[in-house]
């Protein structure tokens, strides 16, 4: 390949001209054996297709909606994006018989991103054309087709342009798990360095083979399913993100039929797969090719990885597979991860330091000690300190502190929102000026070059001086009850008189309706016993209640908005 390329312009066109029938993508339409595929040549030949309407239509740095669901064609619209210079948006898409429920948060971010075009399949545009109310909120946004006729009389209309490092691809929205969502400004030269620090964290051939389940409007699953092995040359085959969710060993099923060497997902997708895949399905599988398997965007569990290696080593699935990381959108994905093929590195810390922000580790594990997990070393290229976000000064390696990351990955800013990205994107140390900074909004510490996650600021929880983090305290009420959903509960705090109070709400089915009392007894004594807490509020809600991300992570703050208006689905006697 073009030894250094600076965006993936360049890639995908060398790799349509010398690579043009290898294998770039392969889509499980139902999520099993009923696939499509698309070669280097044909994806650059419909991205330049589509590219080239785009052009006609809409100037360099305009912002393209992508309105698709998970699929090829999402992917060669995407592309399509960067062929023409014009910028991404990617979002979840409206259901066609639901438009004005689904559509609300895409309203929202249309206010934000001002787009002049948004690219849609044909069952969405006729629902659109219907629906007068909703095509007079789409007024001014030129509503494209997605390409199957005259794709290669386009291709050959579409004209190059000058992109340089610095112009933004794509605006990728944050989650929203604990603020609204927000732009990020993911610059071409963002993606080029985050994906060659992900090749070589990850290590990363021609040779690997990727699965993925993660939706593509996800950075995890965007950057690092598709994009990643494009970059590097490496095949993926890609599982609809709900076909997943409902049948967690089609994942497993896809790894071990095309023996992927590359996969993973956050530290739930491991649990659902110990919950719900039976041992007469695990012997059928064959896990011995999976060298990555990468957790990250949430909380790390080295119990989780214990118990998930365990229960699959009979298929061949090896503890060192485990390769922990952290990222976050700002950072465009990755920060730390890796080196591959080494057992996950764990520390004991004391929960009574950790309450006080102190890092006190011990060889000792019980229920004063708590296990957390080494997501990564610190590359080359990336700074990463660890500081006091009040004082703003550099932490003492004993002390937690706010991660700051300063890294040609890091993103331009959030899109239209100049205070934000301010106090956001461009931190400094007051005594010595250093900077700019990323602040992360994580917490953690450095201890031999390998960064460790405690939490965030933001689902922080501080009683009495002490500290305590959202997903400790919610592990603890999931475990409290077997009637709790698996990862179905949501603790956060509120103000009342100037002290933070805790506030629990759990989903629980319907048939136990009259087992409302002895449950939130359970959460209460768990609570209690655990991290010696006293709980303000317990409400118990319908499985699906708790609004959670695309990557399955709660959204905090739409909790407790929830709760304060008064406006959950909660299990009550009629």
């Amino acid at each position: 390949m073009i030894s250094t390329p600076t965006t993936l312009v360049e890639i995908l066109k060398w790799r349509g001209k010398n690579q043009s029938d290898k294998l770039a993508l392969r889509f499980l339409k139902d999520g099993e054996l009923d696939e499509v595929t698309l070669n280097y040549g044909e994806l650059d030949l419909r991205a330049r297709a589509l590219g080239a309407q785009l052009q006609v239509s809409v100037k360099a740095g305009e912002r393209v909606l992508l309105l698709l669901p998970p699929g090829l064609d999402f992917i060669v619209a995407y592309f399509a994006c960067i062929y023409s210079n014009t910028i991404a948006v990617p979002l979840p898409p409206p259901h066609p018989a639901r438009l004005e429920f689904t559509l609300t948060n895409t309203f929202r971010i249309i206010k934000d991103a001002l787009p002049t075009a948004a690219i849609l399949n044909p069952s969405l545009y006729e629902a659109i054309l219907a629906d007068t109310k909703i095509l007079n909120q789409f007024r001014g946004i030129k509503l494209v087709l997605t390409m199957e006729d005259s794709v290669k009389d386009w291709a050959e209309s579409w004209k190059e342009t000058k992109i340089k490092g610095d112009d933004i691809a794509f605006l990728q929205y944050t989650s929203g798990s604990t603020t609204a969502p927000k732009g990020v400004m993911v610059s071409h030269g963002n993606l080029i360095h985050n994906l060659g620090l992900i090749e070589n964290s990850f290590g990363q051939t021609g040779k690997s083979e990727t699965v993925i389940w993660l939706p593509p409007y996800h950075d995890m699953g965007l950057i690092g399913g598709i994009l990643q092995p494009l970059y590097t040359g490496n095949p993926v085959t890609l599982i609809p993100h709900l076909l997943f969710l409902q049948r967690p060993i089609r994942w497993l099923q896809a790894i071990s039929r095309y023996k992927a060497t590359t996969s993973g997902g956050p530290n739930f997708a491991y649990d659902l797969c110990l919950r719900k895949v039976r041992p007469e399905q695990r012997d059928l599988l064959d896990l011995s090719s999976w060298e990555v398997a990468f957790n990250g965007a949430e909380p790390v569990s080295y119990a989780t990885m214990e118990q998930f290696a365990d229960y699959f080593a009979s298929c061949g699935f090896r503890l060192k597979s485990f390769l922990p990381c952290y990222g976050l959108a700002e950072s465009t994905l990755l920060v730390t991860g890796g080196p591959k093929c080494r057992l996950p590195v764990a520390e004991n810390i004391d929960k009574a330091g950790l309450e006080k922000d102190q890092v006190i580790l011990t060889k000792e594990k019980n229920n004063a000690t708590k296990t957390v997990v080494g997501c990564g070393q610190i590359r080359e290229n990336q700074t990463i300190k660890i500081v006091d976000p009040e004082t703003q000064k550099i932490c003492s390696p004993d002390q937690i502190g706010e991660i700051w990351v300063s890294s040609p990955s890091v993103a331009k800013g959030y899109w239209n929102k100049p205070l934000e990205t301010s106090s956001t994107f461009g931190a400094h140390f007051p005594d010595s000026g250093e900077g700019p900074f990323l602040r992360t909004g994580d917490l953690g510490f450095i201890h031999k070059r390998e960064l460790f996650i405690t939490g965030r600021l933001k689902s922080l929880i501080i009683v009495d001086g002490k500290n305590y983090y959202s997903h400790d305290i919610e592990r603890t009420v999931q475990e409290s009850h077997p009637s709790i959903s698996p990862l179905g509960c949501a603790v956060f705090s509120v103000e009342n008189s100037g002290k933070e109070q805790i506030i629990v709400i759990a989903e629980v089915p319907f048939k136990s309706l009259d087992n409302t009392e002895e449950v939130k007894k359970s959460i209460k004594r768990s609570i209690s016993e655990n991290h010696d807490l006293p709980v303000q509020d317990i409400r118990l809600v319908l499985p699906g209640s708790i609004p959670k991300t695309t990557s399955g992570k709660i959204k905090h703050f739409v909790c407790r908005q929830n709760y304060l208006s008064n406006t959950l689905k909660e299990l009550i006697h009629i």
